[in-house]
């Protein structure tokens, strides 16, 4: 081959290669840039949520993932309880409210050790293998259960067992129950825990002097429409009050990283005492 063509050839390829790097560079550049950023505007959020005496635990940055979900409704619940026995129970805006005939109770306050057989037991819960107990969403008087998703846990007032306490034994309980979920969307990252907890803090949703006691990652619902549910990954943010003592239940979108409005029918509870 002629040694001038080659020395063109050779050119050509050098001139590529140095525009491929020099494009690298700056790319890499700006990810390095945008990083540094975000860096530094968590450690700024961070510091002023120190000024204001809130204590935080330590964050994960961990992205996890999750899915769009939909539901539509059903009678599973009502079909199901037809089975039920030893207790009165009614129907109303697809929440069912019974009363035992026979009260549960629990040896040194185990209510969860005393409600294991009940809940594999049809006769006393309908599709009561469907649910976990709870602690972060429990109370002294109020045992909550909250349905399993393939997917994921539900923390939602449409996916819930709350098991009422009264003078140490277990007289009643609601219960609500989600049929029929499928994904909307292909499988998506989520914000990180840090990310929520700061995004939290900078919509004005933690008071001074507050304590982060815990969080963690469901599903919640985000609208209802023609009969059907959709729901989203959410973070969960206990935010124990200076004064009182309670825990606020706060809610962080996963995906948009917005802080989710409380209310009645979307949370599972709004609040807990600690």
């Amino acid at each position: 081959m002629d040694f001038k063509r080659i020395e063109v050839i050779f050119l050509i390829v050098f001139g590529c290669l140095n525009i491929f790097l020099f494009a690298s560079y700056k790319q890499n550049q700006h990810v390095e840039t945008v990083n540094n950023d975000d860096v530094s505007q968590n450690t700024m959020i961070l510091r002023e949520m120190h000024n204001d005496q809130i204590t935080v635990p330590t964050l994960a940055n961990k992205v996890q993932s999750g899915y769009y979900l939909s539901s539509h409704s059903s009678q599973a619940l009502q079909t199901a309880s037809q089975r039920l026995q030893n207790q009165r129970y009614s129907f109303s805006d697809d929440r069912l409210y019974s009363r035992l005939v026979r009260p549960i109770s629990a040896k040194d306050g185990k209510y969860t050790e005393a409600l294991k057989e009940i809940l594999t037991n049809p006769r006393m819960i309908a599709l009561g293998t469907h649910y976990r107990y709870s602690k972060l969403f429990s109370t002294t008087d109020r045992i909550v259960y909250t349905q399993k998703l393939p997917e994921g846990d539900l923390y939602d007032a449409q996916g819930e067992i709350i098991f009422q306490v009264t003078n140490k034994q277990i007289v009643s309980y609601e219960q609500t129950y989600i049929n029929k979920v499928t994904t909307l969307r292909e499988k998506e990252p989520t914000i990180t825990e840090k990310q929520a907890v700061l995004s939290l803090y900078s919509n004005n949703a933690i008071a001074n002097g507050a304590t982060i006691k815990w969080t963690t990652l469901g599903y919640s619902r985000l609208l209802d429409a023609n009969n059907s549910s959709v729901y989203i990954p959410t973070w969960f943010i206990g935010v124990e009050n200076k004064n009182s003592g309670n825990i606020q239940i706060k809610r962080i979108n996963a995906f948009s990283n917005a802080l989710m409005k409380a209310s009645d029918d979307a949370n599972l509870s709004s609040s807990v005492s600690s």
